[in-house]
């Protein structure tokens, strides 16, 4: 891209595009925003419940645990927020109805 596009781009975005690491770094983001974009349409649907707000927060930790090891502080400042979220749905409420749905245990 860099290459095709050179005549319409500085130096400086030239370089950060040619690098792997810029490329590295977006797909960490889009692997961190896809589950908060399905979390965002689930909880907009009509038919939206209490075990929906537990699955999408569910599915949504899964995806940053797995997240690539090469950005550590930003995986752990991840975990520290979503931690913080956890104890907000720290409910009877909320747990039984995230058991009794049937997609427990599909994140």
């Amino acid at each position: 891209m860099a290459s095709n596009y050179s005549s319409h781009l500085n130096d400086k975005v030239k370089s950060i595009i040619s690098s792997w690491i810029f490329f590295n770094e977006l797909r960490t983001l889009s692997f961190v925003l896809e589950p908060l974009c399905k979390a965002v349409l689930a909880l907009e649907r009509r038919e939206a419940n209490l075990s929906d707000c537990y699955f999408v927060l569910a599915c949504t930790s899964a995806a940053i645990k797995n997240l690539p090891n090469f950005n550590a502080d930003f995986q752990n400042y991840c975990i520290e927020k979503i931690n913080l979220r956890f104890q907000e749905f720290d409910h009877d409420n909320y747990l039984m109805a995230y058991f009794l749905n049937p997609r427990y245990g599909r994140c």
